[in-house]
């Protein structure tokens, strides 16, 4: 009888907190694809590596025309649903034997309800700034910034994975967000 009370009660309060029980379809990865180029010649890199930090088992390699494909991987089940309240971020690392490594993320609304397809171009450069030692990935971030800047591109900004540097991460802000540079 305890038991009872307690899975109405929980079931009451996660009522009350806006969720609805569900049988649905959800994303546990969505589906993305894109190009890898030199950043100098735009030329596509083949044989390049993309892997995904938080699940290494989604790892790939671009083809011959510096193309590459994660397939989406999805599941059908009981889900107690809440309005979207945050974003999901993946974490991408992309290795050539000729390029230092970079890095790129996908984000999704949680929860993920809808195929979202993400598609990347991912710049590779010959050379990098030095990074420091607690901000490893500021060199490739550094140059990307002022690499989509030259191009007139839009900014699409990177989170710096495992960054503990104000310093680095201040003049990284100001690359990626120089409408915000108050000096």
């Amino acid at each position: 009888m305890t038991n009872l009370k307690i899975a109405l009660l929980s079931a009451s309060l996660l009522l009350l907190a806006g969720c609805i029980p569900t049988i649905k379809k959800q994303w546990d990865v969505q589906p993305v694809e894109g190009t890898v180029v030199d950043a100098e010649t735009g030329q596509p890199i083949d044989a390049a590596t993309i892997i995904n930090l938080d699940d290494p088992t989604l790892t790939t390699r671009t083809d011959d025309n510096g193309q590459f494909s994660i397939e989406e991987q999805t599941h059908t089940g009981f889900h107690m649903m809440m309005a979207a309240s945050s974003m999901d971020t993946q974490t991408w690392r992309i290795s050539h034997p000729d390029y230092p490594d970079a890095v790129a993320q996908t984000r999704t609304m949680i929860p993920p309800i809808s195929r979202e397809l993400h598609t990347l171009t991912i710049p590779l450069f010959k050379a990098l700034p030095d990074s420091p030692d607690n901000c490893p990935d500021y060199g490739y971030l550094l140059k990307l910034g002022q690499w989509q800047a030259d191009k007139q591109m839009e900014m699409h900004f990177v989170e710096p994975p495992s960054c503990h540097d104000p310093e680095a991460l201040d003049a990284l802000y100001e690359v990626w967000f120089p409408e915000l540079d108050t000096e």
